[in-house]
């Protein structure tokens, strides 16, 4: 540490540090591995992961995503280099996420967050005077906003493509609900099932 950094940074520094401890001090190099490799974002290689996860062995890494590809976790594509690399399996995770909403939510508190999401949704039409995503997209393109709005505009277009990506996936966790929660080891014991058969 040369005697130019400061202590703010310093500390920024010495707490990274110990949280990059922490991460491997408290889970298996299995467990960082799988942390790792269902949470990509986009393909990578074993060596990419090897990497995030802090493991020594290639090995190992390579042994733990192939059985994460052999139960489903995730995909194999084949990278420009011939190599493979390993991506998230897109619809396992969203079956996943479907089930989360399902076992761990009401019927009436996935609603609610529907009723939010419109709510919102309901703001931006009105704060930027358009009718729908496209139409706010088009303004972008306005030579007489300035750069700021602009990339405001393009912040809140984002954030309403992710809430239109939420929506979707609230309505088929309230399509499948009595069925998926019939299915649920714990289903007898849901405070839910009165409100649920009222539907």
């Amino acid at each position: 540490m040369t005697a130019d950094h400061d202590t703010g940074d310093d500390t920024e520094d010495r707490d990274g540090e110990r949280g990059f401890a922490s991460w491997t001090a408290d889970t298996t190099a299995r467990e960082r591995i799988r942390a790792v490799a269902t949470t990509l974002s986009e393909p990578r290689s074993v060596e990419w992961i090897r990497d995030q996860a802090d493991v020594g062995s290639w090995e190992t890494v390579a042994d733990e995503l192939s059985t994460l590809a052999e139960f489903g976790r995730v995909a194999t594509v084949e990278g420009d280099d011939g190599h493979t690399k390993y991506a998230p399996n897109y619809q396992r995770r969203y079956f996943d996420e479907l089930a989360a909403l399902i076992n761990d939510h009401t019927r009436r508190e996935l609603r609610d967050q529907v009723a939010e999401i419109q709510s919102q949704v309901d703001e931006w039409r009105t704060e930027f005077d358009v009718e729908s995503r496209e139409e706010l997209e088009s303004t972008l393109t306005d030579a007489a906003q300035s750069g700021e709005e602009t990339r405001r505009r393009n912040a809140v277009l984002r954030r309403w493509e992710r809430l239109a990506d939420d929506r979707r996936l609230l309505r088929h966790a309230l399509e499948l609900y009595d069925d998926a929660r019939s299915l649920h080891p714990d289903a007898s014991e849901q405070t839910d099932v009165p409100e649920r058969l009222s539907q």
